[in-house]
């Protein structure tokens, strides 16, 4: 096609006036996508509300990927085409979409820290405050991924990873098509290299670093690059009637081959690592490569009729003849992988190679356009009004759940709608009084000049800087009675020294080995002790050196973050799992412990779905295991107590609530499952005719469990330090509570 009959066909399109028809274009909200957005939020709200109910719905975060690189690439593509390219026009205009309702609900996180946060949370919030006015929000989650980080449910702006994930994408993406622009035609062949990079990256390397997998640009590039790929081809499909096949067409067809064979080896690869790994999920893992494979080849298929002209004709004759029917059955295997993700996949190595279903589901709905007949039921009033606010409402949900979570640990699934209701009544809210006003100048139905952009600006470097603050003032204890405020800013250090961190004790994707010191030599007449397991084992190690004054005994201390005591694997251990237990199970021959105590975190694993029945099992087995090799003694440490946030945080929240000056002596309610589970093991080690420890008993009782040693002492002298790990006092209360199982005698 000439240049002149080019030009033509995108005046068909654009209108006489390029600019007029651009705005035209762009002016536009497809009914269809909103819904899509709708989908896509509600499926994250109900993920993160009842996350039993939609196993799969934080795909949905992968969905708004896509939506918003097609949404981006064409608006750029357009101006591109239009003349009117203008960077700083593009992110004005992405700071008028996002700041207002992001700066609205900063600064009220940051009121609601101060009446109920103690000193700690305060503290962890203003990060993420500053981290999230400069769209970083991801990349200070990855930093502080770790064994001993908060639970994720803790922290209230957790969500905004992706918000900085699409942020970033916008820095780039637009200078990327400004270098790549030729004669006023746009083109996006390094975003999609970029793209294709990035899923081959996140289908290889996927399972190998889960937090920088999950939270950084490089491994979800790929699903906002589909969107803006999606978005040129539509465009070219609209302004071209053929395609030309010139020596470019080819050099692009072999790249194009050579990725699709790429990603049809690295599906293969995958296979390979599933059967060699324990991976949580290896049937899903298959799933994933067998659709990569899949699409892989028909990518292979495609590029080969596009180097052969008759071919290529004939395939885009047959699209065109029967594009119709071909829109509604994209739509309909688009909501199909949609919400086959939803349903059926878990949050195990996410993303990955099952990525791709929910990512393309995605770009086949948009693709279907917004005639074809699924695409219309998307387009129905309630959800086109859930998509109008679905960024509001994405901000606001999980701030709103976290927060009753928090002051509601008790509550149950019918308490969730009373911060849902409020979600979405923040969301409508902030839609019609900040984004309107500021994006488009309208309130409701009443024009109004829109306002500068320096005020939001301004506003949310200030709410960075407020953060930052916070941080520095130490969560700002100050602002409690003094009575309260030694609770309030109540923290213990990583206890380096007191588990031995890095010599004896290794957080979960560690392969490093135990120091010598961890394992004596065994002297005659003394008796050697083997601490094996996991963070719960660790944790008791300062009771057992502190009894070292009084009893004679060297320590062997083996101890790994998810690696529980079991002489064979528990499903969702980590992947060095394995070697941590043939190592430790050839030594034991050699080191002739005297006694063996095997401590794990058996509440957290049924927290985290393991089967009691499963555990259970697994620890009769290691008890035969270790008695046919010899060992006199050994000692089951059985589950703990699991504090709703954590112990201190629990006891600030209790003396808050009930206006009390004084640490109460018990709080909390364990659970019938975990009664019932340490009940169970008890029982196995009985039978056994092996010792046991019941954790829960030494602590808990009907009425609470325990939370402070010595309360002589001016500062609280807490029991717990999180969750479920001991302090040093706590472990030296159970040491002392189980001398007569660990040595013998009254």
């Amino acid at each position: 096609m000439d240049s002149s009959a080019l030009k033509a066909s995108r005046s068909q399109i654009y209108g006489s006036d390029r600019s007029e028809g651009v705005a035209r274009f762009n002016s536009r909200v497809r009914g269809d996508i909103e819904g899509l957005r709708a989908l896509a939020v509600l499926s994250v709200v109900v993920y993160h509300a009842f996350p039993s109910a939609l196993s799969g719905g934080f795909a949905g975060v992968d969905i708004f990927f896509v939506i918003s690189g097609y949404l981006i690439g064409r608006h750029l593509l357009l101006d591109i085409e239009a003349g009117r390219f203008s960077i700083l026009e593009f992110y004005s205009r992405r700071a008028r979409r996002i700041f207002p309702a992001l700066l609205v609900m900063l600064i009220s996180m940051l009121g609601v820290g101060w009446i109920a946060f103690s000193a700690p949370e305060f503290a962890a919030l203003g990060r993420q405050i500053a981290a999230a006015a400069l769209f970083a929000n991801n990349i200070l989650l990855w930093s502080q991924s770790g064994y001993f980080d908060v639970a994720a449910i803790d922290k209230p702006l957790l969500h905004l990873w992706s918000l900085g994930i699409e942020e970033q994408f916008y820095l780039l993406v637009p200078v990327i098509l400004w270098v790549s622009t030729a004669r006023s035609k746009g083109s996006i062949r390094w975003v999609a290299r970029l793209g294709v990079v990035s899923l081959l990256t996140t289908i290889f390397v996927g399972n190998l670093e889960y937090a920088a997998t999950f939270y950084l640009l490089h491994t979800r590039f790929w699903e906002l690059a589909a969107g803006a790929v999606l978005a040129q081809v539509e465009l070219r499909a609209n302004t071209l009637s053929q395609q030309i096949h010139g020596s470019s067409s080819q050099r692009h067809t072999r790249e194009f081959l050579v990725y699709s064979i790429a990603i049809i080896f690295l599906a293969i690869l995958q296979f390979g690592l599933a059967g060699a790994q324990a991976v949580r999920n290896a049937f899903l893992t298959y799933c994933g490569s067998i659709f990569v494979l899949v699409v892989g080849a028909a990518a292979a298929l495609l590029a080969d009729a596009y180097a052969r002209p008759d071919a290529w004709s004939r395939l885009r004759t047959w699209a065109l003849q029967y594009r119709t029917r071909l829109a509604a059955a994209g739509s309909i295997a688009g909501m199909l992988l949609m919400c086959t993700s939803f349903v059926a996949f878990n949050s195990a190595a996410w993303p990955g190679a099952l990525t791709l279903i929910p990512v393309l589901g995605a770009a086949c709905v948009i693709a279907a356009g917004p005639s074809s007949l699924p695409n219309r039921f998307l387009g129905a009033k309630p959800l086109a009004f859930i998509g109008g606010i679905s960024y509001p409402l994405y901000l606001w949900h999980w701030p709103a759940i976290v927060i009753w979570r928090l002051l509601n640990p008790n509550g149950g699934a019918l308490g969730m709608g009373g911060p849902l209701a409020a979600t979405l009544l923040l969301a409508w809210l902030t839609k019609v009084l900040v984004e309107d006003p500021i994006r488009f100048g309208k309130l409701g139905w009443v024009r109004l000049a829109r306002p500068p952009l320096w005020p939001v600006v301004s506003g949310l470097a200030v709410a960075g800087l407020l953060g930052l603050f916070v941080v520095a003032s130490g969560g700002l204890s100050a602002r409690f009675p003094p009575k309260l405020r030694a609770i309030a800013e109540w923290s213990e250090v990583n206890p380096d020294s007191d588990w031995r961190i890095g010599r004896c004790y290794f957080y979960t994707n560690t392969s490093s080995e135990f120091a010598s010191e961890c394992t004596p030599v065994k002297r005659i007449g003394v008796p050697l002790v083997l601490l094996w397991g996991d963070s719960h084992a660790a944790h008791l190690y300062p009771g057992l050196a502190s009894i070292q004054s009084s009893v004679n005994l060297d320590i062997v201390q083996w101890t790994a973050a998810g690696c529980p005591p079991t002489s064979k694997p528990l499903s969702g251990e980590s992947r060095f799992c394995p070697q941590r237990r043939a190592t430790a199970m050839n030594q034991l021959k050699q080191n002739n412990p005297d006694v063996v105590l095997l401590g794990g975190a058996w509440e957290r694993y049924q927290e985290l779905g393991r089967s009691p029945d499963q555990m259970l099992g697994l620890v009769a087995e290691t008890i035969r295991y270790l008695k046919a090799d010899g060992i006199p003694r050994i000692v089951v440490f059985g589950p703990g107590p699991l504090w709703s946030t954590s112990l201190p945080v629990d006891v600030f929240r209790y003396m808050i609530k009930t206006g009390s000056d004084r640490i109460p002596e018990r709080i909390g309610r364990v659970p019938d499952a975990l009664w019932q589970l340490d009940a169970a093991m008890a029982a196995r080690a009985a039978d056994a005719r092996v010792e046991y420890v019941s954790v829960l008993r030494d602590f808990c009782d009907q009425s609470g469990c325990l939370t402070v040693g010595d309360r002589s002492l001016p500062r609280p002298d807490l029991l717990f330090r999180d969750r479920d790990h001991l302090t040093v006092t706590g472990s030296r209360v159970l040491i002392e509570h189980s001398t007569r199982q660990l040595f013998g005698g009254n």
